[in-house]
């Protein structure tokens, strides 16, 4: 099953535990899987963008969002397939347990940020992003947005993927050209939305990696 609760669905973003390493490791599953029960994933990256390099037969713990929360399986890695995007093919072990999501990794990126409250909008753009949060600069208007303010954000996360929800405004500093340089904390974002960001994260990540700024 890939319906979310046994197994991770495809395009389902994936956080994945290997042994002696602590450090927050993402992969992503493959639109199309094959019938025969294996799981099909990218090679998981490191938060610069490096693939990590893991023996075949060990194995690795997945952690992904379902309906019922994060989900938790272990798995172990039959294949390494190279290409243009290399894969592991992944044996799943043992029963689905509740999982943990690990840390939220924030990268620099500067994507059309929009916030609106009621009557009032302001269009910015972000300077770093994260799952759990964004920081940007925004149009400063009668002293709004300020420190506590509830506001609706919408992120431009690609040309053609708007994403709105709910914010709470935890720093604001207003700057000499007119604007407020301000963080937002995401309010009760589904885990589908956060996924949606982390993939996001994860891409810029990759970009700055293979140009050498990381």
């Amino acid at each position: 099953m890939t319906d979310g609760e046994e197994l991770p669905g495809p395009r389902s973003v994936l956080d994945v535990h290997v042994p002696d390493r602590d450090d927050l490791l993402v992969a992503f599953v493959l639109e199309e899987q094959p019938a025969d029960g294996v799981l099909v994933v990218t090679v998981a990256q490191d938060r610069t963008g490096r693939r990590v390099r893991v023996p075949v037969g060990d194995t690795v713990e997945l952690v992904w969002s379902s309906r019922r929360g994060p989900r938790a399986r272990d798995a172990r890695l039959l294949q390494v397939d190279p290409g243009a995007e290399p894969t592991w093919r992944l044996e799943p072990l043992g029963v689905v347990r509740d999982g943990q999501r690990r840390g939220a990794v924030r990268v620099e990126v500067g994507l059309r940020t929009d916030l609106s409250d009621g009557p009032r909008t302001a269009e910015g753009i972000s300077l770093d992003l994260s799952e759990t949060g964004v920081r940007g600069r925004w149009p400063l208007a009668d002293g709004w947005p300020a420190v506590d303010d509830e506001v609706a954000v919408t992120l431009q996360l690609s040309e053609d993927l708007l994403l709105t929800g709910p914010s709470r405004v935890r720093r604001a500093y207003p700057t000499t050209d007119g604007r407020v340089e301000a963080s937002l904390e995401f309010l009760d974002w589904p885990e589908r939305d956060q996924d949606l960001v982390r993939r996001r994260v994860f891409e810029r990540l990759r970009q700055l990696a293979r140009r050498g700024d990381l």
